[in-house]
């Protein structure tokens, strides 16, 4: 059951990886572009700042997951090689359920500031106009999915080095 769980999480996990990778691959092309408009002065785009700074967000916390879950992340593992490999086992459970704590810790103050600013309709005001709580909607998804992952290593699924 665990097992089929976290195939259905691993495709979740992949989701996240293609929507990181869309977003850093849009700010690509859309910095490339504003640079070539900007300089042959053909256009100028005053909203494109705005939309790379959400790309970055955006990218960067579906990402965190997918990352996480392919066991992309950097590991500082040097007190696991000086231990033997049961104690290296137990420190690597630890680890995750230090992880898994410290993002439901991070999910729920995210969750407490994304429903501040819906209660109180705070809006973004720059060259762009929306609500403020949009942009906390990937870092909830990310502390959440993260620990989710956490909790898979925890219960010894899950990608190591």
């Amino acid at each position: 059951m665990i097992q089929r769980l976290y195939t259905v999480w691993g495709r979740i996990a992949s989701c996240c990886g293609l929507i990181s990778a869309v977003g850093f691959g849009l700010l690509a092309v859309l910095v490339t572009l504003d640079v070539f408009v900007r300089n042959l002065a053909l256009a100028r785009w005053p909203w494109l700042n705005e939309i790379t700074e959400y790309l970055i967000t955006i990218s960067t916390f579906f990402g965190a997951p997918w990352v996480l879950h392919k066991a992309g992340h950097v590991n500082v593992d040097i007190l696991l090689r000086l231990v033997g490999a049961t104690a290296a086992q137990w420190l690597m459970k630890i680890s995750y359920i230090a992880g898994f704590v410290i993002c439901l810790l991070l999910l729920y103050q995210s969750i407490r500031v994304t429903l501040d600013t819906y209660e109180v309709g705070s809006l973004v005001f720059k060259n762009l106009v929306f609500a403020e709580w949009y942009l906390m909607i990937p870092v909830v998804a990310c502390f959440g999915l993260c620990a989710i992952e956490f909790l898979f290593r925890a219960a010894g699924e899950g990608e190591t080095r």
